[in-house]
C-alpha cells in the first residue's frame, strides 16, 4: 500500500530559500511528490513534518493536514492500487482534486478542446451553450448539477420550440457524460438521463413520381426557377446528392465520386459514394460545368443556402406544388428507389449514410455495396420517371 508524508526538499528551494512544502507519495518503491500551496520562508520552519516557528503555523498545519487527507482519500477509492505505479496513483489525486473545482462550463471548454467535430458544429455547441448560460450558470459546480436542474431550465425555456429545448438538453447530457468519463463526477447515472423525450417527426416532402415528372417538364418563366429545376433534377439524377457536395464535386469523368460532408467524419463501410453519371444528369451538367469540373451556379454571390430557398420559392409558385423543396430531390429519390425494392444497404450507401448501432454495423460486417449495384439502382429510378409508371 502507498504511504504518504509531508516534506520539505531543500534541493528544491524558490528564489530567497523559501520552499514549497510537498506531499510524498512512497509506492512500489518509488516516490512522488505532489506539490501544496504551502511555501515556508526556510527550513528552519520545517520540523517533523509540520510547519513551526511562525504566528500561523497551526493554520498551515491544519491546511496541509487536509490537502494530505484529500490526496488519501482519492487513493484510497482507487480500485487494485497495488497494480498501478506511483506516478498513476499521483494522477488519480490529482483529477480527484479537480472535481470540486470543475465548473459547467470549464467541462464544456475542455470537451471542445478534444473534440473532433468541425468547426462549424464546434461553433452550434457554443452558441447552444451561451443560450444555456443566460440560465444556468456557468460557473455551476458539476458535481451540483442534478435533474432538477435541468427540468427548471426546461420549464423556464417556454419560449423555445420543443426540438430546441432538446438539443439543448442532449448537449447538456453529453457535458455530464464526459465529466463522467473523466471522474470530475461520482454520478451513478447521468443526470440529464430522462429529462424529456421528443420524437422529431419525419420530414414528408418527398414528392410522387408525376410530381417529380411536373418539376422536370413545367414551362417556368423565370430565369431562378428554371435554375432550381435544374438544380433540383441534378440532385434527384445524382441519387439525392446534397447541394453543399454537388457544388465541390469533380463531374468531369464518367462517374461521380465524392465523400459526404455531413458524414465525413462518422464510421462508414464505404468512405466514398461513387456510381456512374447518368446521361440525364450530363445533360444538365454541360450548362454549368468548369473547367475543374465544379459547376458554376450562382456566380459572385457564391454558393448560400438562403440564396436557393429563394430560387424554390418562385419555381414552387410557378409549378404549384407546396411541399416541393431542394431537400424534396433527395427524400424522393430515396422513396421512390425504396418502393421500386432496392435495397436498403444499396441506398444507405447512394444517399452516403453512415453506420448506426445495431443492424446496420452487424450486416455491414458481411455484405459490401459496390458502385456497380449503386450504377444499376440510379438508372432503375430514372428509367422508372422517365416512363409513365406511378406506384400503386
Amino acid at each position: 500500500m502507498p504511504t504518504l508524508s509531508l516534506t520539505v526538499l531543500p534541493a528544491k528551494a524558490l528564489k530567497g530559500g523559501k520552499n514549497k512544502v510537498r506531499i510524498a507519495v512512497a509506492h512500489n518503491c518509488t516516490t512522488r511528490y505532489i506539490v501544496t500551496d504551502v511555501v515556508i520562508n526556510s527550513p528552519r520552519e520545517w520540523k517533523n513534518g509540520q510547519v513551526v516557528k511562525r504566528d500561523d503555523a497551526a493554520y498551515l498545519n491544519t491546511k496541509l493536514r487536509k490537502r494530505l487527507n484529500e490526496v488519501q482519500h482519492a487513493i484510497d477509492e482507487v480500485p487494485y492500487p497495488e497494480g498501478l505505479t506511483c506516478a498513476e496513483l499521483i494522477d488519480a489525486s490529482t483529477r480527484a482534486h479537480a472535481v470540486v473545482s470543475h465548473t459547467l462550463h470549464s467541462a464544456f471548454e475542455e470537451m471542445m478542446s478534444v473534440s473532433t467535430a468541425k468547426p462549424q458544429t464546434v461553433a452550434l455547441y457554443r452558441g447552444r451553450f451561451n443560450s444555456i448560460s443566460k440560465f444556468i450558470p456557468p460557473d455551476m459546480p458539476v458535481m451540483q448539477f442534478s435533474q432538477l436542474v435541468v427540468r427548471k431550465y426546461i420549464k423556464r425555456r417556454g419560449d423555445l420550440k420543443l426540438s430546441t429545448i432538446q438539443e439543448h438538453v442532449t448537449l447538456l447530457s453529453r457535458i455530464m457524460t464526459y465529466c463522467q468519463q473523466n471522474g470530475y463526477t461520482d454520478f451513478r447515472s447521468n443526470p440529464v438521463a430522462g429529462c424529456i423525450k421528443y420524437s422529431p417527426s419525419v420530414r414528408q416532402s418527398w414528392l410522387t413520381p408525376d410530381q417529380v415528372r411536373q418539376v422536370r417538364d413545367f414551362p417556368y418563366r423565370y430565369k431562378r426557377a428554371k435554375k432550381f429545376r435544374d438544380l433540383f433534377m441534378l440532385s434527384y439524377y445524382l441519387g439525392g446528392i446534397n447541394l453543399v457536395d454537388l457544388v465541390k464535386a469533380d463531374l468531369r469523368g464518367r462517374s461521380i465520386r465524392y465523400t459526404r460532408t455531413k458524414t465525413e467524419r462518422a464510421q462508414k463501410v464505404n468512405p466514398c459514394v461513387e456510381f456512374d453519371i447518368p446521361d440525364e444528369a450530363r445533360d444538365i451538367i454541360s450548362k454549368y460545368i468548369q473547367p475543374d469540373g465544379t459547376l458554376k451556379l450562382f456566380g459572385k454571390v457564391g454558393y448560400k443556402s438562403t440564396f436557393v430557398s429563394g430560387m424554390g420559392m418562385v419555381a414552387r409558385d410557378e409549378v404549384g406544388i407546396p411541399q416541393m423543396t431542394f431537400y424534396s430531390a433527395r427524400k424522393s429519390f430515396a422513396q421512390h428507389a425504396f418502393q421500386l425494392g432496392i435495397s436498403e444497404s444499396v441506398i444507405d450507401y447512394i444517399l452516403g449514410h453512415s453506420l448506426s448501432a445495431g443492424r446496420k454495423s452487424s450486416i455491414y460486417s458481411y455484405i459490401k455495396v459496390t458502385p456497380a449495384m449503386a450504377s444499376e439502382a440510379v438508372r432503375k429510378v430514372i428509367d422508372f420517371i422517365n416512363g409513365n409508371n406511378n406506384f400503386d
